[in-house]
């Protein structure tokens, strides 16, 4: 991820995919809500806000394994590289720091709902390695040097911000489906974030003479972040709108990605080309928008089994203590 070869001024084949940012949406996602979670759990402070970004996270990152998992091309491949221990790349560091990041986290969630004493520091390691996959995700892509848009010392700093604004909107919305009021900071970070992935989207625009030199194609992508952090703030007032201000809050961090691999994808090349062309249709054809769809869908099923399941858990423990 990405599927690139590295030649100059040699239009590529089409490799962009939605499953890529998508990866990259989820995965930092699941780490900045872990992070959130894990700092509550270890102040002891919110304890059914830091059940939910717990079971957010969790859900964001089974989906974005199986995005990252698809996006290889043959899921046997990820396989291979469980099977080969190696710490060469970024790619066979992450098979390895991601599955251990879900099980401290799903650990870290088992034993603060039976109100464990243990899932202080559980939750203290789970946000060292939500740190770890912020790390992955942000150099996954940046050791690309020969691409415009993959270099930049600000970069790991947009990979926070989309990961803070897709984690924090996508547990708004849990919340919502569960009928769960939604704490007014965590709107307030996610309409910050959203605001910040807008104003980055506007400022990602390749150099002159680059392919996809057009940053009126790509407006409509900060868009979604300006309307996250516009519904976070009247949803503080207006609860009905959370759902929606949820929806732009993720939608904000997967634009943010969207035009970082699209546009970081582009090479010196002063025409738009039919390659280019298929790239930007494949990004709105009906089986991207069906495996955007589809992965929320598994998202948010996922948070809601967890979220039932722990809070059962947690219930039937306190039942148990009190009998």
């Amino acid at each position: 991820m990405p599927k690139v070869i590295e030649l100059v001024n040699v239009p590529p084949t089409l490799t962009w995919e939605i499953l890529e940012p998508l990866a990259l949406t989820l995965l930092t996602a699941a780490a900045c809500a872990i992070l959130l979670a894990g700092g509550l759990t270890v102040a002891g402070r919110g304890r059914q806000t830091r059940g939910g970004l717990f079971t957010t996270g969790i859900a964001s990152a089974i989906t974005g394994l199986g995005a990252l998992t698809f996006s290889l091309g043959n899921p046997f491949h990820l396989y291979m590289f469980m099977v080969s221990p190696s710490f060469s790349s970024w790619t066979t560091i992450g098979t390895f720091l991601l599955p251990v990041f879900l099980g401290l986290s799903l650990l870290a969630l088992y034993l603060d709902s039976q109100g464990d004493g243990r899932a202080r520091p559980v939750a203290g390691l789970a946000v060292l390695f939500a740190l770890g996959v912020l790390t992955y995700a942000s150099r996954e892509i940046g050791y690309l040097q020969g691409r415009a848009m993959w270099h930049s010392k600000a970069l790991p700093l947009g990979f926070v911000l989309a990961g803070l604004s897709g984690g924090t909107g996508l547990a708004a919305l849990l919340c919502a489906f569960k009928r769960r009021s939604v704490p007014a900071w965590l709107l307030l970070v996610m309409s910050g974030a959203s605001l910040c992935c807008a104003a980055a989207g506007f400022m990602l625009v390749p150099p002159s003479g680059y392919v996809l030199d057009d940053p009126a194609a790509w407006t409509a992508l900060s868009l979604i972040g300006v309307a996250g952090g516009v519904l976070g703030l009247i949803g503080l007032k207006a609860r009905g709108l959370v759902p929606l201000a949820g929806l732009a809050g993720y939608g904000a961090g997967l634009g943010f990605y969207i035009r970082l691999i699209f546009l970081g994808q582009s090479i010196p090349r002063n025409s738009f080309t039919a390659v280019d062309a298929q790239a930007v249709a494949h990004l709105v054809s009906a089986q991207s928008l069906l495996i955007l769809a589809g992965s929320l869908v598994f998202l948010i099923g996922i948070g809601m089994v967890l979220g039932g399941l722990f809070s059962n858990v947690g219930m039937a423990r306190r039942e148990h203590s009190h009998g």
